[in-house]
């Protein structure tokens, strides 16, 4: 699929490939303190100049290993990102704290998962979240994950190792969780 054809689409959402007009909104979302702290390669303040170098290095190209703008159908605009990492395939995602408690990364979620192991034929996804953000735990566990473990992780505003919790999803476990949703 190349990347201006990829459209996943939700009763609520738009997940679509991200463009070089999206870095403001995402400078502006993602380089607060409190979002870029619960993400590996954010920054706060977080500029523009290098957000373009994060969505030109994350584009779309028909493989693991990038990451898409998730926008509201009703009124577009980027409100969140959500990706899949290579080696191993490693969901991410964040939703703008304006739009959190709506079920929008859950929902976004489910339908990415759907198609990445659709298109890639992935047997399992990984992911990740600092235990300070257990909001990202319970989207996980909805979407199915289950906890592998344990780890540490930094990022540039975390200079110190920090707890981190690991998760496993299989395409079996998917499937049976969106059988019975």
């Amino acid at each position: 699929m190349q990347a201006e054809q990829l459209d996943i689409l939700t009763e609520r959402l738009r997940i679509r490939p991200l463009e070089a007009g999206d870095a403001p909104r995402l400078a502006a979302l993602g380089g607060r303190p409190e979002v870029a702290r619960m993400m590996l390669t954010f920054k706060a303040p977080w500029p523009e100049s290098d957000v373009l170098a994060w969505i030109e290095a994350s584009r779309y190209r028909g493989a693991p290993g990038f990451r898409l703008a998730i926008e509201a159908r009703e009124t577009p605009g980027l409100i969140g990102i959500i990706g899949l990492g290579a080696n191993p395939a490693t969901l991410m995602y964040f939703i703008a704290a304006a739009q959190g408690g709506r079920g929008y990364a859950t929902e976004a979620g489910r339908a990415f998962l759907a198609w990445a192991f659709a298109t890639f034929g992935l047997e399992a996804v990984e992911a990740d979240h600092f235990h300070d953000n257990p909001s990202s735990g319970r989207v996980l566990r909805k979407l199915g994950f289950e906890i592998i473990g344990q780890g540490s992780a930094t990022n540039p505003l975390r200079l110190e190792p920090e707890p981190i919790t690991l998760y496993r999803l299989t395409r079996n476990a998917f499937e049976a969780t969106q059988c019975n949703s």
